[in-house]
Formats: structure tokens, C-alpha cells, sequence
């Protein structure tokens, strides 16, 4: 089980806001690009036979003598797109355990406000594409998938992303739960600004936020293979540091140029309700 009753209780009581308006094909309660049936006045418009003559504005008809037609803000859902990365770096230090509840956190959050959610695995050039559903009904599957799926593979993310986002016409929110741990995660995230928004959960361990290295080693890369090795000293320690504070620095900045929300999360038991707390503070969460 991923999540805890207790934990899906309270998400049952939130809900994921989109700061951009939703281009989808089903009805919902997300603000749309389209006019449509709400109680949110939009604009007007010229009358045009056909038009319900409900909607006329009499009282700017009796001022002006022009037929104008009231128009309203359409609702529709908000497609959600929850994309895990499964490569290899993600199966050290809990991160492949903790992304998987990350994930499914989103997810629930997703059917308990009736949005259509569709989950992805990415691990490198491979990407897979698991469960859909918009309604709590369809949770026991989606978890299930999440639950089963193994780490492995390496290479790029920014191909597969690409491709994701960039794919049909209907274009929501995308949450990425990743360590971000890829060559071109730069160009992953550049590529992110497409459709409503979305979130990076960038998941990384206890261990690599404060590594308790000392003397002469050899580190391996998990996903090239490749070795070098190091001496652990102070200053190696603060160049360490430095670069991974440069690191996270540069995933956030571009994550706000593409226009989605960032939380770095270290992969800890508590997680979940750091994310909640971080996400209610970027008002994703209502």
C-alpha cells in the first residue's frame, strides 16, 4: 500500500490548481480557454441570431440600443499527466521508494477531484505508459502499476518528456517525480512549458544532501558506469556542497521559466507532508 489511510483522507479534503487555464475535452472545474456554462461573467459579445435571448444584457440594450450576449467562464477537468522516473540513480538511497508514494500522492489527489489522470514511468529513452482514470474507483489499479514497477535503464530525459508533452491536443498539468539525475536535465525542464502548469518533485537522498564520505575513494556513476576517484577532504566536501546547491538552484530557476512549480524533497519518511506543506505554499493546493 502506498498510502497510508490517514494520508488519503486528507488529500481527499485538497485539490491541485493550474495558474494557466486548461485546453481538455471533458467537462470539469478548472478554469477553460473557451466560453462556456458557469456563474463566472467573462466578457460580451455581439448577438447573433440563434443566441439564447436569456443571455442578452437588456439593461446595456436599453442604454445603448445594442444587443449584447453575456459569456461565462467554461469548466472543464484538468488532464494530469504523473510522469516517475525509474532509471537506475532512482534505486539508491529511497528514492525509487519514496517516488513511488510522491506519485501516487499526486495521483489520488487527481481522482478525488474528478481530474482525468494518466501515469507514466520514463528510464531513459523508455517510456511507459501505464493506467488512466478520473474517479477514486480507479485507484486500486493505478497504485497497483506504480507499485510493480522496478529501476533501470539510463540516458536522457528530455527526449521522452518531449515527446509526452508535445503529444495530442489535449494538454494538461505534467508532474515529474525525478532526481533529476540525467545530463540534459536542463533541456527535460526548458521543454515543460507547454499546457497548464504542472510541478517538478525533484527527489533526491538523505545521503547525497549530506554525504558522510571520508578518505580516499571510488565513486561509479549507477547509470554510465563510469568511475573516478576522489579524496574526501573538507574542501572536497565544500565543493560538494557548492555544486549541489548550484544544482538545485538551476532545476528551480528553470522550472519557473517553464512555469511550473519546484520542491526539492529529500527522500524521508516525511515526504509526503513536506510536499503538501511546500505545495500549499505555491498555492497548488487548495
Amino acid at each position: 500500500m502506498l498510502l497510508p489511510a490517514e494520508l488519503r483522507g486528507r488529500l481527499e479534503r485538497l485539490s491541485l490548481v493550474t495558474r494557466r487555464r486548461v485546453i481538455a475535452q471533458w467537462a470539469g472545474r478548472h478554469r477553460s480557454r473557451h466560453k462556456g456554462e458557469s456563474l463566472d461573467f467573462a466578457d460580451y459579445r455581439q448577438y447573433v441570431p440563434g443566441d439564447d435571448f436569456r443571455r442578452i444584457d437588456h439593461n446595456l440594450w436599453a442604454r445603448l440600443g445594442v444587443l449584447l450576449v453575456r459569456q461565462f467562464e467554461a469548466e472543464e477537468e484538468l488532464p494530469l499527466r504523473v510522469v516517475l522516473d525509474v532509471s537506475k540513480s532512482m534505486g539508491f538511497y529511497r528514492k525509487a521508494e519514496i517516488g513511488k508514494v510522491l506519485a501516487g500522492m499526486i495521483v489520488y489527489l487527481g481522482l478525488a477531484g474528478g481530474d482525468r489522470v494518466q501515469v507514466y514511468a520514463v528510464g531513459g529513452t523508455s517510456l511507459q505508459v501505464g493506467p488512466a482514470g478520473r474517479h477514486l474507483s480507479r485507484w486500486p489499479q493505478l497504485e497497483a502499476w506504480l507499485e510493480q514497477l522496478p529501476t533501470g535503464g539510463g540516458g536522457e530525459l528530455a527526449p521522452t518528456l518531449r515527446k509526452l508533452v508535445g503529444e495530442g491536443t489535449t494538454r494538461g498539468a505534467l508532474i515529474l517525480v525525478s532526481d533529476l539525475l540525467s545530463p540534459d536535465f536542463g533541456s527535460a525542464l526548458d521543454g515543460l512549458g507547454i499546457g497548464a502548469g504542472g510541478i517538478i518533485l525533484h527527489v533526491l537522498g538523505e545521503e547525497e544532501l549530506d554525504p558522510g564520505l571520508a578518505g580516499d575513494l571510488r565513486l561509479a556513476d549507477s547509470e554510465s558506469g563510469g568511475e573516478v576517484e576522489v579524496s574526501t577532504s573538507e574542501e572536497a566536501m565544500r565543493r560538494y556542497r557548492a555544486a549541489l546547491e548550484a544544482f538545485a538552484t538551476e532545476a528551480a530557476a528553470r522550472a519557473r521559466r517553464a512555469g511550473v512549480d519546484y520542491v526539492l524533497v529529500p527522500a524521508t519518511d516525511d515526504a509526503p507532508m513536506n510536499v503538501l506543506s511546500a505545495l500549499s505554499r505555491t498555492e497548488a493546493l487548495v
